[in-house]
């Protein structure tokens, strides 16, 4: 009874959390932005329509629909996934899955920094682009992986990006020249998820709402998530063509091994 008890209050704790205000003041991304910061970087437009396809408008009948999202098997017959396995857990308002242990390029994101999470992407993208040792081109993967730990009255204290390394390159990646960026192998680690189809940063209303449905779907199934941490998983290119976010929680922390 004792044990029930404790849950419920951590539990209470993490969904007021979810629902208070985060300040991400710092972390704000906008496509059109995304694509002006590259133009000012010297990226030529062949090398940007590479990086950001083009933008698929919807019409009308299609704007009508409900925002379901985009399914993982057509987004993984696009482009290459980072292995993830399925399991067998059939709870209302999540899924679960294990991500498989793998090799990630991460960066962290400056949370004062108002430009901190577009310098972030950025960091990442070069990487992929040829700032790494022999200047590889590294074939772009999804997701992108964003991680945020909060503290107790919602404020991000730290935050990272991370890319999937391709098949081809996890024996031996290509080192990073930039020092704010690194190499991680993450153990393999189950993540409660809940998938959406609209692109949204983590202050969108949206989203924190999709977080708290998640919360409330895990509490029912008495799973305890890590609490001041979450992820969001960005599988598609916001406002381009139909779209895939996910919200993710851990029971327990993503075990990383940096190496380099």
């Amino acid at each position: 009874m004792l044990r029930l008890l404790i849950f419920s209050v951590l539990v209470s704790i993490a969904l007021s959390l979810v629902e208070s205000e985060f300040d991400f003041s710092g972390f704000e991304f906008e496509s059109d932005e995304f694509e002006t910061h590259l133009q000012e970087h010297g990226f030529s437009e062949e090398k940007i329509r590479q990086i950001l396809p083009e933008q698929v408008e919807p019409n009308r009948r299609d704007k009508k629909k409900t925002r379901a999202p985009k399914p993982l098997t057509k987004i993984c017959a696009e482009i290459e996934c980072a292995p993830r396995k399925k399991l067998n857990v059939s709870n209302c308002g999540f899924k679960a899955s294990t991500f498989l242990s793998a090799k990630w390029v991460v960066t962290p994101v400056d949370p004062v920094n108002t430009q901190g999470f577009l310098n972030a992407y950025m960091r990442l993208f070069n990487y992929t682009l040829g700032a790494n040792t022999g200047g590889v081109n590294v074939n772009r993967t999804a997701p992108a992986i964003n991680t945020w730990r909060y503290n107790a009255s919602g404020v991000i204290t730290r935050g990272n990006i991370a890319f999937y390394i391709p098949s081809k390159l996890q024996h031996s990646p290509p080192a990073p020249t930039n020092p704010d960026v690194f190499l991680e192998h993450r153990e393999e680690v189950l993540v409660y998820t809940r998938a959406f189809g609209k692109y949204g940063n983590a202050t969108s209303p949206y989203v924190k709402k999709q977080l708290k449905h998640l919360d409330r779907a895990m509490e029912k199934a008495n799973i305890m998530p890590v609490l001041g941490l979450f992820l969001q998983a960005v599988y598609t290119r916001p406002g381009h063509g139909r779209q895939r976010d996910e919200v993710m929680r851990l029971e327990e922390e993503w075990t990383r091994i940096v190496d380099n």
